[in-house]
């Protein structure tokens, strides 16, 4: 059994590299509408197609020192870090929840999210290509997370106005679903608000679908955490640039960077924060 374990979380961790790999192409080509099927992986300098020994995860860009084999052109170091990330996810949720499905579920979050917050950092969007669909597969694979993300309580009167049967089999559903619509509408709220006394916007609806996508993947309370924890975080980077004179109030930040951070925190301690707040300090 521990030797199984073992080759399971060390394949994982390796295949998570090689995702990383071609979750770099979906960084570079998704925000300029380009398939990330086809064609195969080229230097952006160049044109020239990357053969496959040069593709290697994180071992080709040190062996190559970080350059085009042909046009000697840098490339980025970003690469070899998404794919460390990308393998270090895999590696936490493969530690975290073993052969079992929740590990599959959450390395696919782990993965858009990954996507999403390079795209948001170089770009400022938050492509739909990844929101939607994402939002749409966490409230699919809900019956396979680890945790339960419903009360029980507002599932059975969702039930009840649908016209199912109160029975738990539904509650992974529901409970993703009101998860989904909580996420969202609360930073779409918070986002009307904002506009409504500032006169100005203030999030994007990107903002707001990528909160769809994560509350259907974790849950109502962990959505709520994940706000607060990208809010908190992103007044932080915010203040810090103003006080090195590298930004202003004016400065806008890509809010989807401090969302993702928060929500993959929120994924592996999230449940535990929020079990030793509630529970208060102890006598």
């Amino acid at each position: 059994m521990v030797f199984t374990d073992m080759f399971f979380l060390v394949a994982y961790t390796a295949m998570g590299l090689l995702i990383g790999s071609f979750l770099n192409v979906c960084i570079y080509r998704i925000p300029l509408k380009k398939s990330v099927v086809w064609p195969g992986s080229s230097c952006p300098k160049c044109g020239k197609p990357i053969k496959p020994y040069d593709n290697i995860p994180v071992l080709s860009w040190l062996i190559l020192r970080g350059k085009c084999r042909f046009c000697k052109n840098p490339i980025s170091a970003q690469y070899p870090f998404v794919e460390l990330l990308t393998g270090a996810a895999f590696f936490a949720c493969a530690r975290t929840w073993g052969l079992n499905p929740p590990t599959f579920v959450n390395t696919v979050l782990l993965a858009l999210l990954i996507v999403l917050v390079f795209t948001d950092y170089h770009h400022q969007i938050l492509p739909n290509v990844l929101t939607i669909p994402g939002a749409v597969v966490g409230v699919a694979l809900s019956p396979l997370q680890v945790f339960p993300f419903y009360s029980g309580v507002l599932e059975v009167k969702a039930a009840g106005l649908l016209g199912l049967d109160e029975t738990p089999v539904a509650w992974p559903w529901l409970g993703a679903l009101f998860g989904a619509l909580f996420g969202g509408g609360l930073l779409l709220l918070v986002a009307t608000l904002y506009k409504a006394v500032r006169r100005r916007d203030g999030l994007g609806m990107g903002d707001v679908k990528m909160m769809l996508m994560v509350g259907a993947f974790l849950g109502y309370r962990l959505a709520l955490l994940t706000i607060f924890g990208g809010a908190l975080l992103g007044t932080l980077v915010g203040v810090s640039l103003q006080v090195a004179g590298k930004a202003t109030m004016q400065t806008k930040l890509a809010f989807g960077v401090f969302l993702g951070i928060a929500a993959a925190a929120a994924l592996f301690w999230g449940l535990p924060f929020l079990d030793w707040y509630l529970r208060g300090p102890q006598k």
